[in-house]
C-alpha cells in the first residue's frame, strides 16, 4: 500500500557520540535516514540490522530497538507521520547515487517553516520513497541462480570501467541462446547485461563528476565510455542532466 505522508516533521542531521542507546516506547513518528558514513547495529526482536555507509534505514514507530556503534559517523534524517505506518528495513544504495544526491537536497530546504521548502522537501521525499521501493524489486533473486550467471555478474561489477568488455558472445560461454541470457539476467539483477553494465558506469561517473577532479572527457574514459558526446547522452538520459550541469 502506497505511503501518505500527513505530516512532514523535520530534516536533520544526526550523529552521537553514545557507544548505546535503546528506544522501546511506541512511536507514532516514523523516520527515514540515510548513513553517510559509519556504522551502527540495530537490534530488534527480530533481529539485528547493519546500518553501514550509504544504506537506507526505515524504522516502524511499533519496533522497540537498541543501537551499538561500530563506527562513529553521520545521518541525514527525515521524521514525519504517515499512513500507514512505515516498516522497519533497510537498503543497500551503495550502487546508486542519486539517493545521495536527493537526501543532501533535502538538506537545502530543511527549514520546513518556510512553505515554499516544506513542498519542495516532500516532492523530494516521494521520489526517494518510489526509488527505494523500485529498487527493492530489482533486489529479489529466486533461489535458482546460477553460478554462470553470477559469475558474470560479478565479472561486470568489477571490471565496468574496462571499455574492451564485450558481452556479444558470453551466452555461448554458458550453454544457452542470446535471448535466454538475456531475459534470465534481467529476471535475477533486474537490467540486461548491457543495462547493467551502462548502468555501473554511469553511476561510477556520477560520483566522479560531484568529487570534481576530473573533466567529462576524463571521465568518461576513466568508466570506460571513451566516446565523450556518446558518454553524455547517456548520462543525460538516465539522471536528466547533462554531465556539465550536473557537477555545477
Amino acid at each position: 500500500m502506497p505511503v501518505n505522508i500527513i505530516k512532514l516533521l523535520n530534516i536533520y542531521t544526526y550523529q552521537s557520540d553514545k557507544a548505546s542507546w535503546t528506544n522501546y516506547d511506541p512511536r507514532k513518528i516514523n523516520i527515514i535516514s540515510y548513513q553517510v558514513d559509519g556504522r551502527y547495529d540495530h537490534s530488534f526482536d527480530f533481529g539485528t540490522i547493519k546500518v553501514k555507509k550509504d544504506c537506507i534505514f526505515n524504522i516502524s514507530p511499533l519496533d522497540p530497538y537498541s543501537v551499538c556503534k561500530i563506527e562513529k559517523g553521520s545521518s541525514i534524517c527525515v521524521t514525519f507521520l504517515s499512513e500507514p505506518l512505515i516498516e522497519t528495513e533497510l537498503v543497500d544504495c551503495s550502487d546508486d547515487p542519486r539517493f545521495s544526491i536527493l537526501f543532501k537536497k533535502l538538506l537545502k530546504y530543511r527549514n520546513i517553516d518556510i512553505e515554499f521548502n516544506y513542498y519542495m522537501a516532500m516532492s523530494i521525499i516521494y521520489e526517494i520513497i518510489a526509488l527505494k521501493d523500485d529498487k527493492k524489486r530489482g533486489e529479489y533473486l529466486p533461489t535458482s541462480v546460477k553460478s554462470g550467471f553470477s559469475k558474470v555478474h560479478d565479472y561486470l561489477l568489477n571490471n565496468f570501467y574496462d571499455s574492451n568488455i564485450n558481452l556479444t558472445n558470453i551466452h555461448k560461454e554458458l550453454g544457452v541462446s542470446d535471448k535466454y541470457f538475456r531475459e534470465k539476467f534481467r529476471s535475477l539483477y533486474g537490467y540486461t547485461p548491457t543495462q547493467y553494465l551502462i548502468s555501473l558506469r554511469l553511476n561510477e561517473a556520477a560520483k566522479l563528476l560531484s568529487e570534481g577532479f576530473l573533466n567529462i572527457n576524463e571521465v568518461a574514459e576513466a568508466v570506460g565510455i571513451p566516446d565523450a558526446y556518446y558518454f553524455s547522452r547517456l548520462f543525460k538520459k538516465k539522471f536528466n542532466v547533462s554531465p556539465s550541469k550536473f557537477r555545477l
